[in-house]
Formats: C-alpha cells, structure tokens, sequence
C-alpha cells in the first residue's frame, strides 16, 4: 500500500466566520449586528473531522505525509489577526499533539491574497538575514519579491516563524518547521521527468495584477507587453494586494464595514462605495494631487470599478460553474507565462510531466489541458475552498485535499459540498479528469473510504449542520449591509 506522502490544503480561511473551520456562536441579531460571533477556543466539527480523517487515512504509514498550505490559510482581510491566529492554533494542537502527529515536522506554506501579508513579513524577515550575513562593504541586491522553486534551493532560508510558534506552542508539538514559497513550490522527481506545482493561484485572477495593468494605462509606451516574469508581477501588485487583501482585518470598523460590502457585490451601490474607498485610500497613500492629478484620478476610479465588476462577475461571484470562461483564460496564461517562464529559467527545461495544484476559486476540479510550452498535457487540481459566501447553495464550491503519493500521483478527496438537498454530501474521491481512467492511486485511495462508516460518515452530517449556519450567517450580512448601508454615511 503506496503512502500518502504529501497532503495539499488551500483556502482553510482561519479566523474568518464564513470559514466550515471556524467555530461560531449564534444569538439574535440587532441593528447593529448579525448575531454571530467567532469562537476561536473551540474547534468546529469540520476542522476535528478534517484533522480526524486524514488521521485515519494515514495513521498506518512507516512515516506522516507533509502537509503543504497553498494560501489563504489565515484570513487577514476579513478577520481580527488574533482570532486568525488562535483558530489556526486549534488547528496544531489537533493536527500535531497526539503521538504520533497526522503531519511530518517540515511543512510547505504558499501564502495567498488572504494570508499575503505573511509573505511580506517572511521576505523581510529572510532579506534581513542575508543584509546581516554580507561582509562590511559588500554590494547588497535588491530585495527580492519570490522564492524559487524548489524550497531546498532557497538562501538564506525562507519560514514563517509565527506558523511554527503557533504549532510549536502546543505541548508536544516540537521540532516543527514551516518553510515558505511564493507564489509557487516545485516538487520533482529523482530523475527530474515529472515535477507537481503548488500555487495558490490569485494572479489567474486580472485584478490581482491591476498595478502593472495600471501603470500601462497611466505611463504609455514604458512596456508593450504584459509582464509574464514572475518576479516582475509580483513586484509590481505586492503592494496593492497586501492593501486590500492582507489587511482589512485589522482596520476596525472601516474593516467591518468593507467587509460587509465585499461579502456580497451584487449591488451598484456597494460597488460604488468599494471603488470611492480604495480610490481616496491610494490619494491618501499617495499625498493626495501630488500623486495623482484629476485626470488619472478619474482613471484610476474608472479602473478600479471595471476591476470591481470583474470581481463581482469573476470566479467567487460566479458559483454556478467550476471555472470560468475568464478563469480558465486566467489560468492558461499564467501557466504559459508566469509558471513556465520560472521552470525554464531555474531548470533550463520543462519536465515531461507536469501536476499543477491551486485553490483560490473555492471551486474545486480535475482536468488535463494542452498548455503550449508544455512537453505534455498539464494535469490540473483545484483545492476548492472551506468557506460557505453566499445566502444560498452553491454546489460547484467544496472542501477538497489534494493527496500526493512519492510518484507524485495526485488525487482529490471531497470532504463537504454545498448540496441544494437537505441530505448530507458523501466524503469522496472526485473523479478523474474527462476521458481519462481513474490511476492505480486513485483506485487505491477509494479501496481505503467508505463514506457510511466512521469518521466520515459523522463528518457529513456535520459539515451538512455547519453550511446551513453559514448560509444563515449570510443572510444576516445581507440584511444588515441593507439596513447600515455603509457606503450612504457621510465620510464613507
């Protein structure tokens, strides 16, 4: 029986009170309120049946799987730093205190839009240490804004030392390591034929690269072309990701108020209001008209709407399809510029092989695509995501680990999906991409679940319980974002 040797999750969104892993508390709603509340001391029955079940998946191997966090771990635009933290903490204590602990001592964390501010704060942190390693006179470099591949090949090292002390605080949690790429991480196989990728996958997305999109339409003639360097992209929207998607929440009310907004961007209005935020945000970052005259600041709010609007009509605001048209546009030039372009430029060649695993959408999927500089078909995974965002079902958006075996062979077990139906949704494997057999490894998988007994079974019928409090949490976010109307206040 071949191990689970690495175990991918994405989009756990920590701290966040639409996230199936938070725990809330729910009373009556007031005016002023939508009646629930996060409980960050105790873990939701999804986050102890994920942990609980990947326990048994694993708990007969020589060795435990590594566990690789593709982005969006902690919610820091839409929850307080501290409830973010202690969730993910609950989380270690359930994951790493038992002996043995369901993961390996070595972990693999991908930050995303979410949790992007943990990249900022591990490349600081590592630039800081290659600073203080040069001799007295040296040249410094620029600081950079990517980790290569391949974690091993990175130096000085790249961790994030808050993951670690969280899992570290809980008592026989030791040893523990959590090592940090961005935006991708390679795997690759001894003879260097077959590599598997991990991203999180927001700059498949057109509003996570507005800044470059913006300085061309500002500053004309500078570049004729996108740019396709993964270095470049992220360093020229680092910043504007890290404004909108890293911090809200802890910006106080102003957070909670653009969090409701951004909870449902269906109304014109809200649009309106998001737009004239984020525009007076970059006039206030940027000193007011000495940045930007009339004439860009109309540009620039007429960018930023078009953006919104794409947001709005994009991948979490369409949850009838598993990807897009613009999605699936998205994603293809991101592998056939970004991705490949980092490949060729660290390893000369694109392996015959190639996996790519990303989340971001909240809408997991399989699937196998002709990618042009791609030796071979890609083979694609979607993590999904663990958060419920709108009032009512949406059954394309599920909970998923992407299980890994030492061949790289990769396979998707569903945990939960949102279900019109009042019955549970069964924990299962999904199926192979179309026209494609179910692998040796996906079969073995099934051989190991079967979704009517324990743990999975119990599972179910709580993740069944947690979504419908989630749709009844948006429901009051709804409501009370009609009632409060953020966006009509003077100042707003």
């Amino acid at each position: 029986m071949a191990d689970i040797r690495y175990v991918i999750l994405s989009d756990l969104h920590f701290g966040a009170q639409n996230s199936m892993l938070t725990a809330l508390r729910e009373q009556s709603a007031t005016t002023s309120d939508t009646g629930f509340t996060a409980d960050p001391h105790t873990p939701s029955a999804m986050l102890s049946g994920l942990v609980e079940g990947l326990r048994q998946l694993t708990r007969d191997q020589g060795r435990p799987p590594t566990l690789i966090l593709a982005g969006d771990i902690l919610d820091l635009a839409l929850s307080p730093d501290e409830v973010a933290a202690m969730v993910f903490r609950l989380f270690a204590h359930l994951a790493f205190t038992d002996d043995p602990p369901v993961f390996d001592r070595l972990i693999h964390y991908v930050p995303g839009n979410h949790d992007h501010h943990m990249w900022e704060i591990t490349r600081e942190d590592q630039y800081v240490s290659y600073v203080c390693a040069q001799p007295g006179g040296t040249d410094l470099v620029a600081p950079w804004h990517t980790t290569r591949l391949l974690p091993g090949a990175e130096e000085p090292p790249a961790s994030s030392a808050l993951l670690a002390g969280l899992i570290r605080s809980q008592a026989g949690a030791t040893g523990i390591e959590v090592g940090v790429s961005y935006p991708n991480l390679a795997l690759r196989s001894p003879d260097g034929r077959r590599c598997l990728i991990v991203s999180h996958g927001h700059f498949t997305e057109s509003i996570y690269s507005l800044m470059s999109r913006l300085r061309d339409i500002l500053y004309p003639g500078q570049r004729q072309v996108a740019p396709a360097d993964v270095e470049r992209l992220e360093a020229e929207n680092f910043a504007w990701i890290d404004f909108l998607w890293g911090t809200l929440g802890r910006s106080g009310q102003v957070g909670a108020d653009m969090g409701l907004i951004y909870a449902d961007l269906t109304s014109p209005t809200d649009i309106d209001t998001l737009v004239g935020n984020l525009t007076t945000a970059m006039i206030a970052k940027g000193n007011g008209a000495a940045w930007l005259r009339n004439a860009e600041r109309w540009a620039v709010n007429a960018i930023f709407r078009r953006e919104v609007n794409h947001v709005a009509r994009s991948e979490r605001g369409t949850p009838t399809v598993a990807l897009t048209a613009r999605g699936q546009a998205g994603l293809r030039a991101y592998l056939e510029g970004p991705v490949r372009g980092q490949v060729r430029r660290e390893w000369t060649d694109v392996p015959d092989e190639v996996t790519f695993v990303y989340g971001h959408t909240h809408k997991p999927f399989t699937d196998r695509w002709t990618v042009p500089g791609f030796p071979a078909p890609v083979r694609i995974f979607n993590t999904g995501g663990w958060v419920v965002d709108t009032a009512e079902p949406a059954p394309v958006q599920a909970g998923v680990a992407v299980l890994v075996n030492d061949e790289l062979d990769a396979a998707s077990l569903q945990f939960y999906r949102q279900r019109a139906e009042a019955a549970p949704s069964p924990v299962q494997l999904l199926p192979p991409a179309a026209g494609e057999l179910p692998s040796d490894w996906h079969r073995e998988l099934e051989s190991r679940i079967d979704p009517a007994t324990a743990p999975w079974a119990a599972l179910s019928r709580s993740a069944a319980e947690l979504e419908a409090q989630r749709h009844r949490l948006q429901a009051a976010m709804v409501a009370l974002r009609d009632v409060s109307r953020p966006g009509d206040k003077p100042g707003a």
